[in-house]
Formats: structure tokens, sequence, C-alpha cells
């Protein structure tokens, strides 16, 4: 019986050396600022592998911006506390059932002091998300007149339920690729909300000033 014992912890423990990534717990940080101009960044990181400081994009960016939303917490406080990864509800009739590129990174709210808020506000977590939701569109909508009318339904219905922020589609991207390439269980993410000094996130995310030489 002994010998039975040693063996099966013997080979899990030779499977998790196998897999390492997978056996470990990733962590999800965003970090915000109750400001509107530079409302904060994302961080994810699993093992040796992290994707560092995906800004959200202020008022004023073009496309996709829930400016009601970041003026809101600027308002009301920022909702920090513990959150976990979340599938789309039933109600926002959403065309993929999790998160991919040019999707949403929805956060549900499970516990903190932010939880206040955000129910006052009749939302439940913070959803990450780029410019638009095109390409998630293309083979559900066969015609191309009426993408523009689904994007735009898309994004309203994200806003009743969640709290939008969005990063640039180039962040997007590699927002996308990360998760497909961990393929990570959703309910092994420890996810966060910190309240973060707005200096030190504009300082980062704000773009260089460029110089046009004169035609």
């Amino acid at each position: 019986m002994l010998f039975k014992s040693i063996v099966i912890v013997l080979t899990v423990l030779s499977i998790a050396s196998m897999n390492p990534v997978a056996c470990l717990g990733g962590e999800i940080v965003v970090r915000l600022t109750g400001k509107t101009d530079f409302p904060g960044d994302l961080s994810l990181k699993i093992k040796s592998i992290q994707l560092e400081r995906l800004c959200f994009l202020g008022v004023g960016a073009k496309g996709k911006l829930d400016e009601k939303f970041l003026g809101s917490i600027e308002n009301e406080g920022v909702p920090v506390g513990d959150y976990q990864v979340a599938a789309p509800l039933a109600e926002e009739q959403w065309p993929v059932p999790s998160f991919r590129k040019s999707g949403v990174l929805r956060l549900k709210m499970i516990s903190g002091s932010g939880l206040k808020i955000l129910r006052g506000l009749k939302l439940n977590g913070i959803a990450i998300h780029g410019r638009d939701f095109y390409p998630l569109l293309e083979r559900a909508v066969k015609s191309k007149q009426m993408i523009n009318f689904h994007n735009n339904l898309l994004f309203e219905r994200l806003q009743k339920y969640w709290g939008p922020l969005r990063i640039s589609n180039w962040d997007m991207g590699r927002l996308g690729d990360f998760w497909a390439r961990i393929s990570h269980p959703t309910s092994e993410w420890r996810v966060k909300a910190v309240r973060a000094r707005p200096e030190d996130i504009e300082k980062f995310c704000k773009p260089p000033i460029t110089k046009h030489k004169p035609d």
C-alpha cells in the first residue's frame, strides 16, 4: 500500500514537471487611477510568461470608448478588489463563448470595497476590449452593410452589464495572442484591481511627442 502511494505521488510530480505552466495559477492585475485621461493599465503573468502594462485609453480615443463609465469611477471611486475571469452573459447574445482576440476579457468582481461601487452602477465587473468587434462578426453577419449596426449593438450590451475599459487594437492583438498561447483554465487566474498613482500611469502611457519636419 505504501509502495503504491509512493508511485502515485511520483507520477503526479512527473506530470507537473512536464507541464509547469498548467500547474500554476496565473495573475491578472488591473491598475486604475480614477482619471478619465489615463485610466490605468493591465498586466498578466503566469510563471515566466508575462504581458505587462497594456494601457487603457482615455477620453478622446477613436473607436468604442465608454466615457460615461470612466467618469463614473472618477466620481464614485475606483472599484478595487478581487475579480474572476468570466464568460459573456446570456443576455449579451455574444457571438463567441469566451475571450479571444478582438473580443472582450470580462472580469467579474467577487469581493472588495469596489463591489459597492459597481453594484451602484448596476454592473457585474469590468471588461477589457479593443477598438471594435468586427472580426467576431465577419462570419456571423452575412451582410456587410449590417456589420456596423451589430458592432454598435454588441457594445451597447457590453455597457449595460460591464464597465468597459479600452485598450488599443495593437495591445488587443498582443493580449489575444498571449491568451491563446497559454490556454490556461479561467478558474485558475487570480485577478485583482488596485489603485494606481495617476502620474505613474501617465508617465508610461502618454504617447511620445512627435516633431514633424516642415514641408
